[in-house]
């Protein structure tokens, strides 16, 4: 499994987390595991400021 962080710049205002879990859309679930990743990096707005 993968247990890299993303490669991707920190974005000013806003905070990396992850989900082991997202559901997308059209409301379907989709597991990290089920593409071989641990869990989804996620950003989202930092609201702490």
């Amino acid at each position: 499994m993968s247990t890299k962080t993303p490669t991707t710049p920190h974005r000013p205002g806003y905070r990396l987390i992850f989900r082991p879990v997202i559901t997308l859309k059209n409301g379907k679930k989709l597991h990290a595991a089920s593409k071989g990743l641990k869990a989804w990096p996620i950003w989202v707005r930092d609201d702490d400021k």
